[in-house]
């Protein structure tokens, strides 16, 4: 006598199969995005670090203003501050992009998953050289709590 799985059999495991992928799939999404927030997060202390250290390091040094974060650098941001890691500007989930520099703030777009906000580093001395963005921005939040 053959053994064998009969035709019931296999359609059953099958169900089972599809209703338990069709549970994980969507938990597996979720995580991955948290992911992608956890390594921007990760990326915003970074640098909100790095700002602290750098400017510690001018006033010992005598001079008291805020360190420059870009170099010539054209792939990657926060160069100056972020020796010898820098961020890579376009990466795959986590874009950052320099907006604008000048003499008295630099602002930085980040998008992931489509959502962006806007960082700005204010070159402001008596507040430590700030590097915030608009709390009001759902991502913003995500980012910085």
């Amino acid at each position: 006598m053959k053994k064998s799985f009969t035709m019931l059999e296999l359609i059953f495991v099958i169900v089972i199969i599809g209703i338990l992928a069709a549970i994980a799939m969507p938990k597996l999404w979720v995580t991955r995005d948290d992911a992608v927030i956890a390594k921007a997060r990760t990326q915003v202390g970074s640098i909100r670090s790095s700002i602290v250290n750098a400017y510690s390091k001018n006033i010992i040094n005598g001079e008291n203003e805020c360190p420059e974060l870009e170099g010539n650098e054209n792939d990657y941001v926060f160069e100056n501050i972020l020796k010898p890691y820098p961020i890579k500007s376009n990466q795959k989930e986590i874009n950052w992009t320099l907006d604008a520099n000048n003499s008295n703030e630099t602002n930085y777009t980040v998008t992931i998953n489509r959502l962006s906000t806007v960082f700005t580093y204010e070159k402001n001395t008596s507040a430590s050289c700030p590097f915030k963005c608009n709390q009001k921005d759902q991502l913003c939040k995500d980012l910085t709590d």
